[in-house]
């Protein structure tokens, strides 16, 4: 049990909300960005793409770049989803009993998966950028 919050608190707690969510919002922007921005490379400068292309990682490239994606995807699908449950759930104490504002009460309350998904997604982008510096300054 949560104990009661004063209105400064509760001004405070919305106010780190607040930015937490323009954080994750801006991370999540400049990840699907850059996911999205270095497979546009491959196919709009020639000397990328063919040695890309040539390279014995390409499909393993191109995969990490659009898992790193699909999972920032993912996790926005799943907030949308979260937030339409509490939204629905918002001052019906009735409908916040339901399995399915329960479920989705305990999901928004996972931060660390949040941080887990960005992690995965960073580690494909790292991969993907890793392995396109060693074809252009390693030739491997």
């Amino acid at each position: 049990m949560q104990p009661d919050l004063d209105d400064h608190d509760r001004s405070q707690k919305g106010d780190h909300f607040q930015n937490y969510a323009d954080y994750s919002r801006t991370l999540r922007a400049w990840l699907v960005a850059y996911g999205i921005g270095g497979p546009v490379l491959f196919v709009t400068n020639q000397t990328v793409a063919t040695r890309v292309a040539s390279s014995n990682h390409a499909n393993l490239i191109i995969s990490a770049f659009l898992l790193g994606v699909g999972l920032q995807i993912l996790l926005a699908l799943i907030n949308k989803w979260g937030a339409w449950y509490m939204y629905r759930g918002a001052g019906d104490p009735e409908y916040q009993k339901s399995l399915p504002y329960r479920c989705w009460d305990t999901i928004n309350s996972w931060s660390w998966f949040d941080f887990l998904i960005d992690v995965f997604s960073l580690l494909a982008f790292i991969t993907a950028t890793w392995k396109v510096f060693n074809i252009f300054l390693l030739n491997s």
